[in-house]
């Protein structure tokens, strides 16, 4: 391939978020038929995807006739009917190399999906612009984590995602959004957190954004934007709504589609073609305009000032001035990993919802004291880093637990880039979706035990049994450590730091050499809806590779 495409690779990471069907065997040609039996049955059947869900997956993409690679979206609804079909839906699809921007793209009644017991499934999605295979690990009846699985002849590609329940929402839900939307320019990497105050009609009366354009922002004057126009226009249920964005940055307004999920939070794909070479997806919410107060526990994602990918986790206690003191950061800069750095952080508001975050003894490899701008929403506090010294996107959540269940079942999905693929010269994209049983055994015993499919980009691997030990940290801080070996993964087995937020949601980042990550861990309940916190792939940046895809097949 091409190192000098016109598109960077430049996809998000990682992490939460989709759902469906029985566990297919994969190999380095595409799906096999055959199966295998879940380890850890959970309940869940084909009738546990019934209704109309949102879907939205982002990641990277392979144009194998134009030796192209570069990032794309989707988007929108699905109908499942609960016995393995997919009845219709309209989804958005954003992927410059292949299909272009494709807006309000039906989704074909030739479209299935299947479903184990362990709450894992593989779906095909049919459409006029393109087909898309996917694996996914249901948390419930509600929500689920997915992964684009395409591994084709014809088509490749790789990405995460989630899928989530459609429910309702009016205009008057939203007064106030806070926003979290990242991609890709010609340029490279590309992100943008933001607020936006609505009147009673959806037009923009005020609002504040940030961008951080492939690790630079002071320099570029892009941080503390005014957003000087626009709407967010909700639609009736199971169609888009539309917005608009007009600031001062790069070719003018953005315009989107907007998916409800509900009264608090929305999807937002980008959907116009003027903005050439532009691509930005994310999730909105309910605007805040206090930090929460407490232990905050947070991952973050995207590249250093190299372009090398980073990934960051840890907690801090919060104030309600958005002050952090004391925090710990575990990072992992280019297969270089730290733990337990200790930091403190000061912040500033000038803006209603807008917080400016200094920081001291927080940063990356090379750098100590990185900065960000923040936003808090009901979907967390969204962060953004706007120094010179990279790209950093994520989260901080209220941590409201420090364990979770060791007698259930959970949900898992990974995303981030490694360097060991075969097919790959460099960093290319990695996702995992995996399903696993927790139990109370104390290490060194093995209490993570379950089966795990990845896919990295332009060679599957065949699902395998996944097993792990957990170790919390001896303080009850809600932050600990897991060592799985599989041979379902390039580097044969997982070693990361994860971070409690609640009973529903638990982060990670990982600290292996040769592969760089973030992603969500959920417990499963087969017959009830989960209350989990969606995990958001769109809020993940992957740091800029330039590939060269090599399509061998295994």
């Amino acid at each position: 391939m091409n190192p000098h495409a016109s598109y960077k690779c430049a996809a998000r990471l990682l992490m939460a978020l989709a759902a469906m069907t029985s566990i297919l065997l994969i190999s380095g040609c595409g799906n096999s038929s055959s199966s295998t039996p879940p380890p850890n049955p959970t309940g869940f059947t084909t009738s546990s995807l019934s209704g109309t869900y949102v879907i939205s997956v982002s990641g990277t993409d392979v144009n194998t006739t134009a030796s192209e690679v570069g990032p794309f979206a989707i988007v929108g609804t699905i109908v499942a009917n609960g016995s393995g079909g997919i009845t219709g839906g309209t989804v958005d699809i954003n992927d410059p190399v292949n299909t272009g921007v494709n807006i309000g793209t039906a989704v074909s009644s030739s479209s299935g999906y299947q479903i184990g017991q362990d709450g894992r499934g593989t779906a095909t999605i049919v459409t006029s612009a393109a087909t898309f295979d996917f694996d996914f690990v249901l948390t419930s009846t509600s929500n689920g984590l997915i992964s684009r699985f395409d591994d084709s002849a014809t088509n490749i590609g790789a990405g995460s995602g989630t899928i989530d329940l459609q429910s309702s929402a009016t205009q008057s839900s939203f007064t106030a959004l806070s926003f979290s939307l990242s991609g890709a320019d010609t340029n490279g990497s590309l992100a943008s957190v933001g607020t936006v105050t609505l009147n009673t009609s959806g037009t923009i009366a005020s609002g504040t954004e940030d961008f951080n354009e492939n690790g630079s922002s002071s320099v570029s004057t892009l941080t503390g934007l005014p957003v000087t126009g626009g709407q967010v226009v909700l639609a009736s249920s199971g169609t888009s709504g539309t917005a608009l964005l007009d600031s001062s940055f790069g070719p003018g307004a953005f315009a989107f589609d907007v998916w409800v999920i509900d009264a608090t939070h929305v999807k937002w794909i980008e959907t116009d073609t003027s903005t050439s070479g532009v691509l930005l997806s994310g999730d909105a919410f309910t605007q805040q305009t206090s930090f929460p107060v407490g232990q905050v526990v947070f991952t973050l994602s995207g590249q250093d000032a190299s372009e090398n990918p980073f990934v960051a986790g840890g907690y801090a206690t919060a104030t309600s001035s958005g002050a952090l003191n004391p925090g710990l950061e575990d990072y992992n800069d280019n297969g270089t990993s730290v733990t337990g750095r200790s930091f403190t952080a000061t912040a500033t508001t000038a803006t209603p919802g807008r917080y400016q975050i200094t920081t001291n003894g927080f940063g990356n490899a090379s750098v100590g004291n990185l900065a960000f701008a923040a936003y808090p929403s009901s979907g967390g506090v969204l962060m953004l880093e706007d120094d010179n010294n990279g790209l950093a996107l994520g989260t901080a959540y209220a941590q409201t637990a420090t364990s979770f269940n060791a007698s259930g079942g959970y949900g898992l999905n990974l995303s981030g880039s490694n360097n060991v693929n075969p097919n790959i010269n460099g960093y290319a994209e990695v996702d995992d979706i995996a399903q696993f049983d927790a139990s109370s055994a104390v290490a060194p015993a093995a209490n993570m035990t379950g089966t795990l499919d990845e896919n990295d980009l332009a060679y599957q691997l065949v699902s395998a049994a996944f097993s792990g030990v957990y170790t919390p940290d001896t303080n009850s801080d809600g932050r600990g450590s897991i060592v799985a070996t599989t041979t379902g993964t390039l580097i044969g087995g997982l070693t990361l730091e994860y971070y409690v937020v609640d009973g529903s949601n638990i982060l990670f980042i990982e600290q292996d050499a040769n592969q760089i990550s973030t992603g969500t861990f959920q417990p499963q309940s087969s017959s009830s809806a989960s209350a989990a916190v969606s995990h958001r792939a769109s809020s993940m940046v992957r740091s800029v590779v330039r590939p060269h895809v090599v399509l061998r097949r295994k």
